[in-house]
Order: structure tokens, then sequence, then C-alpha cells
């Protein structure tokens, strides 16, 4: 999550704020970041940037239950659960219906890059979760 996040930050030209909290989080658990692979520059357009909000907003949502287990984890903002907690306790996603209420949906070159914007937040979103699914380690059992 926090090479999205930390990808998803230089392309809309935001501060970084998602990525800090990961980062605290990676250091608290003594665990590295993934690389950045390839090239991500700011997203030219007002629609398209909603597509990539509305990704990372729409994860605070998955955040909210990740969040509850993580407590029960005995996880918490100064113990590796500091994006969590930020994350599942904002309002990002109730700011981003808003935008998104106000999107006229009968223009379709708008609808267009958002749904772009969208899909390509959504795929770097894969490529992150698959490139950090295979640093974990395999630990083989023993078999019955």
């Amino acid at each position: 999550m926090h090479r999205f996040a930390a990808d998803f930050e230089r392309t809309i030209d935001a501060v970084p704020r998602h990525s800090a909290w990961l980062a605290r989080d990676l250091t608290a658990l003594s665990l590295l970041p993934l690389t950045a692979e390839g090239t991500h520059r700011a997203v030219a357009g007002q629609a398209a940037r909603l597509g990539w909000e509305y990704v990372m907003a729409g994860s605070s949502m998955g955040a909210r239950v990740l969040l509850r287990d993580a407590r029960a984890l005995g996880f918490d903002p100064d113990r590796g659960a500091r994006f969590l907690d930020r994350h599942a306790t904002s309002d990002e996603w109730g700011a981003l219906q808003a935008r998104l209420q106000a999107l006229d949906v009968d223009d379709a070159v708008r609808m267009a890059q958002a749904e772009e914007g969208a899909r390509a937040a959504f795929a770097l979103v894969r490529s992150c979760f698959e490139r950090g699914f295979e640093r974990i380690p395999v630990i083989h059992g023993k078999e019955s």
C-alpha cells in the first residue's frame, strides 16, 4: 500500500500524507518499502485526478474493517497501524462523494477521463500488491 500511496501522491501532485503514515508503519514493523517501478507523472485534468482519488478514498472503507482486525492483534497508531487509523477515520470518501455527484454524467469526455484515471489507479494497486506478495517468504511446514 505504501508503494501505491507514494505513486498516487506523485500522480495527483498531492502532499505526501498517506505515504508518510505508511512509511511510519513500515519503520515500526521493521519493513522496507517497495521500490518505485516505472515513472508516474502528474495526471492532467481534474476528471482523471478524480478517478485516481476515487481509488484511494474508496480504500478507506476497507481500512475501517482492517483497523478493527489490526487493533485486535495489538497494533495501534504508534505500532504499525497509523495509516489504517488515519485513513479509516478520515472523511475522504464522503468528500469525494460530493465531488462525484457534481460531475456532469452527460459529459462523455470528462466521464471517460475519470474512468481512465480510476482504471490506471486500480492497475497500479494490483501491480503493487502483486509485487508485495512476491516478497512474502514462504514458510514450509511439516508434511502430514
